[in-house]
């Protein structure tokens, strides 16, 4: 629901509550009402002991505020002082101390064989610090916390390879969250403290911790509480003037807030068409939110719309086409009423009801949602509209896992899915294949794959604002980091020069269709049971019906795991329906390749097992793991889809049977109904002949039909590396093909490699080498200043690389790219990339940049420009320009923001004519005059023109002026002012239809005023103007559709409890050269402090809306309205 508030109302509520629960005095009335600090009723002694604290602390510029029960819980873990060294130190930081027993830090090491290990578990005081040595190897850090049942929170991993890259200041409370995993429950509300100008030097204790204000003497401590009474201490000391005062603040056991009304008419109409008739018509409307101090939340919304009684509360869960344009238009009847109100939307919907039942974790939603559903091969992560849940059991495993979790959806999606896979370039953006992106509809994984096989080898989840930005409009997803398609995995023999796995950033998000109805439902859901500490048994289903045809699937999984780094994992999985079409792209989203979907049905099932050998009671050092897996045609997932029948299935071994020796064996298998097969099996044996001095050998065989090339091969390889020390390693390698048969080429190959980590936080990794399967390099230049600043510059030679779409014509140079983020100053920042592709005879350059200046703390302005080039005389060339520019300003009268973003595309792209042009425009004010006036202004513009652009060729101008005069000293008078121009040639599609709407231009101007002549009459009236025109489409003539509109109404409140309105009303059509009249008179009665009951008369029916017409009726009616 749009919520709209009040500042008078937000701090009446606010000092009230804090008066009405501290110590009353015994004197006097007992309680205190104050406005802005000056005292309107009240307990005079109550006023002396506030206002006390209050000077006090207003003095010092400090603030205490109570926020309320809602608040989130916030977990974070942050590096201190830059680029980690042998040494790193680590900030713990919460906001709910207050229900955490302990905190730990956990080190893990990513580099050996299977997964992560923990290497180390250090404690650490929740928001304290702790220093830690750094092991080796690729080591990140994460940060639990626990309460007193043993429950705990845990953040995301951080890595200690570098510097954090988020610009942190150290010693500062940012009010990040890292969360990765959260099981404790916390039931309390919000304290904040905060001050702005504390001296230089000098240091805050408060809420029982000690913290350093930022360079300009700003902090900020929140804190959730338990329920009860709180004093609250806060002491500056080290500089300046020493403060040290106390406040009590009491969190409330309940917090809620609701608002309702029922209108219900009962009428008789007499008509000169269809005679006399009756009617009842109704309408319920309500909203609340509140919670417990249990921590059951409730956020409830409910909004039938005017009708006939029989039919308001039929189909109250279906979608609403009409709820899309009331949530464009919030303000649709004026843009201020001169209150300074905010609107707050928290029941995001696309019906007629919205309802969140909460408590600690567990919940109950019907509205929109995101789909979250994770189970073996099938997931689901879409926006939707509908129904969902999410059950935890309170019952545990030791390692903290709910012993039973449940989650449902159900839903009816408006938008489309699309999923693009985007090759990893070396670089930090990429384009999307479709623009006007459903905000904050994306799910955003780098995905891992076997190169050969296709199979996913590893998912990990991106963040919004933390790993990536994305502009919806532009279809532009920038990365926090470069995404290199190196991993480092691979054996010792080089089997495929472009590597072993492939990595790609996959982006799954919901997009607006041109035209029509989707008609589709989609429902699924997941149970899953740790039957014992070890082990886990989840179902998963899910079904989307659309209108080209049903997608269903389901699957089982089983997960043993009596180990850290032993498991057992059986997935199965079936499914039936057209499949899961995506795009995919090997060069950051500038060509797409269409992958269809695997239609039918298949099923696959997979085992996957990995033992330690610890685990099974053997003192070697290593692990042994195997895999088996088998989809059969027609199995369709996000992640698979499957054409032909295939089956895979592998072994793997690495021992150290000493400090300096390491064995490994492996053997896959891969094996496809068309044919084609990749069988590759070795072994390896690694022997540090020196602290610093590495020999690897390998022997490798090879059995592969892949359709080009079709025979069996044996390498050997030698492989020596140099740990020159802690920042440098070099590496060298060659290798032979000892036996070859069929069409198979040599693969004899020599190269060099290595990684060094210059001064100045440089680092340089790369490698080069040349054999019988072509050149290959990889090369990246980067540094970590940290606060954010990187530069990179990157080169990438890959003899196997192939663009889907687009076939190899002359000779593959490579791939060249070059960025960075910079801090140019205080208040400017910085990004750029460049990616310079040279794909034979097809060369792509792309450039991205964008920039923040905060010119002031009222003023800032962003840019970015985006420019692509794609010459190819076989394929067609193509150009892409996107320039983006926001500016935003904010003080205590003004309050302005606005963006212009256009797009220009020409050429020939994925084999389609994509020649457009776009340019939108989205600007909004807000003055405040004086304490009487306030003027709102917003403009929203689009031209679009050509194919493959955002929307289809038009123009729309839609802009709003909107004027409040509520004069403070004489609340009498009321006047408000709305100016509204349209110019749509789109032409409008409401209510789901294929068809395009009426093209208009128009102009509309409405005044509204009501004067109290004293306290019992109030005259009120509204003049509008609509001056239009309209026409069917583009050629069709315009037709005028001018109006006026005159109202004049009287109300008297005559005596207690009674009320009586008299209005007339005045329509004119110009067009058609008529005039209307319609009047209305009525009596209420007020039954009760919210119940009034009213009977009238009216005669015609011209409505206040100039869009609602109606003609010749008039009759009797009863009213009856509720409001709470």
């Amino acid at each position: 629901m749009m919520v709209r508030f009040t500042r008078f109302r937000a701090a009446l509520i606010a000092t009230t509550a804090l008066v009405a629960t501290a110590p009353l005095a015994q004197d006097g009335t007992g309680f205190l009402i104050s406005i802005d600090g000056a005292p309107v009723a009240g307990d005079s002694a109550i006023e002396t002991r506030v206002q006390r604290p209050d000077a006090q602390l207003a003095e010092a510029d400090l603030r205490i505020q109570y926020d309320g029960l809602s608040v989130a819980k916030r977990l974070d873990l942050e590096i201190l002082g830059g680029t980690p060294g042998p040494e790193v130190t680590l900030q713990s930081a919460l906001n709910y101390p207050a229900f955490v027993d302990r905190g730990e830090i956990r080190l893990y090491d990513a580099s050996g064989p299977g997964a992560p290990r923990l290497v180390g578990t250090y404690p650490i005081a929740p928001n304290g610090t702790v220093t830690v040595p750094r092991p080796e190897g690729q080591v990140y850090a994460t940060h639990r916390v626990y309460d007193a049942r043993g429950r705990y929170d845990e953040t995301a991993p951080l890595s200690l390879m570098t510097a954090d890259s988020r610009r942190r200041a150290d010693g500062v409370e940012e009010g990040a969250d890292a969360t990765a995993r959260q099981a404790i429950p916390v039931h309390g509300g919000a304290v904040t403290v905060s001050g702005d100008t504390i001296a230089p030097g000098a240091t805050v204790t408060t809420l029982g911790e000690r913290i350093t204000p930022d360079a300009g003497g700003r902090f900020v401590l929140q804190r959730i509480l338990p329920p009860g009474n709180h004093p609250v201490r806060v002491a500056v000391d080290g500089a300046g003037a020493p403060v040290d005062l106390m406040r009590d603040i009491t969190v409330p056991a309940s917090d809620w807030f609701h608002v309702a009304t029922a209108d219900l008419t009962f009428g008789i109409t007499d008509s000169d068409v269809d005679g006399r008739d009756t009617y009842t018509d109704g309408r319920l409307a309500g909203y609340l939110t509140g919670r417990y101090a249990n921590g059951v939340e409730l956020t409830a919304q409910v909004d039938t719309g005017e009708g006939p009684l029989e039919d308001i509360f039929r189909d109250l869960d279906e979608r609403d086409p009409r709820s899309v344009l009331l949530r464009v238009d919030p303000d649709d009847l004026y843009p201020t009423y001169g209150d300074d109100s905010t609107l707050r939307d928290d029941t995001p919907t696309s019906g007629r009801f919205y309802l969140r039942v909460e408590r600690d974790g567990d919940y109950l939603v019907w509205g929109d949602y995101t789909a979250d559903v994770q189970g073996g091969y099938l997931r689901n992560e879409r926006s939707l509209y509908g129904l969902s849940a999410h059950w935890d059991s309170t019952r545990q495993t030791a390692s903290g896992e709910a012993r039973f979790a449940l989650d449902l959806y159900a839903a009816q999606p408006d938008r489309l899915p699309q999923r693009d896979v985007l090759g990893a370039t070396g670089g930090s953006v990429y384009f999307l294949n479709r623009q006007d992106i459903g905000i904050g509809s994306e799910t955003v994984t780098v995905q891992v794959r076997d190169a050969s096989t296709g199979r996913v080898l590893e998912t990990r989840s991106l963040v919004a604002g933390q790993d990536y930005a994305i502009n919806y409009i532009q279809g532009l997803v920038t990365l926090a980091a470069p995404l290199s398609g190196a991993t480092g995995a691979g054996g010792v023999v080089v089997t495929d020069p472009g590597g072993a796995t492939e990595v790609a950033l996959v982006v799954q998000y919901e997009y607006s269709p041109d035209a029509g109805d989707l008609d589709t439902m989609a429902f699924g859901g997941r149970a899953e049971a740790w039957v014992t500490d070890d082990l886990r048994v989840g179902v998963t289903a899910m079904t989307e019906d659309t209108a080209t045809g049903d997608q269903r699937a389901a699957g089982v999984d089983l997960m043993w795991q009596p180990g850290a780094n032993t498991w057992l994992s059986l997935d199965y999985a079936r499914s039936d329906g057209p499949g899961f079409a995506s795009s995919v792209s090997a060069d950051g989203g500038l060509v797409f390749d269409a992958q269809p979907g695997a239609g039918g049905d298949g099923d696959a099932w997979r085992l996957d097992v990995q033992a330690d050998l610890a685990d099974l009671g053997l003192t070697l050092p290593g692990n042994v793991s195997a895999y088996y897996e088998d989809r059969t045609a027609g199995f369709s997932t996000y992640d698979y889809q499957v054409a032909d029948d295939e089956s895979l299935w592998g072994v793997a071994l690495e021992v150290a049977p000493s400090d300096r020796l390491r064995i490994a064996l492996y053997f896959d298998d891969f094996t496809s109904e068309n044919g084609e097969h990749d069988r590759e099996g070795g072994v390896e044996l690694g022997y540090a002949l020196t602290e610093a001095l590495t020999l690897d050998l390998g022997l490798e065989h090879l059995d592969r039909n892949d359709g080009t090339e079709d025979g069996t091969r044996t390498d050997a390889a030698l492989h020596l590396t140099w740990a020159a020390g802690d920042d440098a390693t070099l590496y060298g390698y060659v290798q032979t093909t000892l036996d070859r048969a069929g069409t198979l080429e040599d693969n004899d190959r020599a190269g060099i490699g290595g990684a060094y980590a210059l001064a100045g936080g440089w680092r340089i990794e790369g490698e080069v080498s040349d054999g019988d399967q072509g050149t290959g390099a990889r090369l990246l230049f980067r540094q970590e200043k940290g606060a954010g600043e990187t530069t990179y510059f990157g080169y990438e030679r890959d003899p196997d690389r192939d663009l889907d779409g687009i076939g190899l014509s002359g000779t593959d140079q490579g791939r060249f790219v070059m960025g960075g983020t910079r801090a140019l100053g205080a208040n400017l920042s910085a990004f750029g990339e460049n990616t310079y592709d040279l794909f034979g005879d097809h060369r792509a350059l792309t450039a991205a940049y964008g920039a923040t200046y905060e010119a002031s703390d009222d003023l800032s302005f962003t840019g970015a420009m985006e420019i692509a080039q794609v010459e190819d005389d076989v394929n067609g060339d193509f150009e892409r320009t996107a320039l983006s520019f926001g500016v935003s300003y904010q003080d205590a009268a003004l309050s302005a923001a606005g963006r212009i973003e256009y797009r220009r595309e020409d050429g020939t792209l994925s084999g389609s004519d994509r020649d457009s042009e776009t340019l939108l425009l989205v600007a909004d004010l807000a003055y405040r005059i004086d304490d009487d006036r306030r003027i709102l202004m917003s403009v929203d513009a689009a031209t679009t023109e050509g194919q493959g652009s955002i929307v289809e060729t038009g123009d729309l101008v839609d802009f709003r002026l909107g004027y409040a005069l509520r004069p403070v000293d004489n609340e009498r008078l009321n006047l408000l002012f709305r100016y509204r121009y349209l110019d749509d040639t789109y032409g409008q599609q409401l209510a789901g239809d294929d068809e395009p709407g009426a093209l208009q231009r128009s102009h509309v101007l409405s005044a509204e005023a009501s004067y109290d002549l004293n306290t019992q009459w109030t005259l009120g009236g509204k003049l509008g103007f609509r001056l239009s025109e309209t026409a069917e489409d583009a050629a069709s003539a315009w037709v005028d559709n001018d109006a006026w509109l005159g109202v004049v109404n009287a109300r008297w409140h005559f005596v207690h409890n009674w009320d009586a309105l008299v209005e007339v009303r005045a329509l004119s059509l110009d067009d058609g050269d008529t005039t209307e009249l319609g009047a209305l008179g009525a009596v209420y009665r007020q039954l009760g402090p919210n119940v009034s009951l009213g009977v009238g008369y009216t005669f015609g029916t011209v409505s206040s809306d100039l869009t609602d017409i109606e003609y010749d009726e008039q009759g009797a009616f009863l009213n009856l309205v509720a409001q709470f």
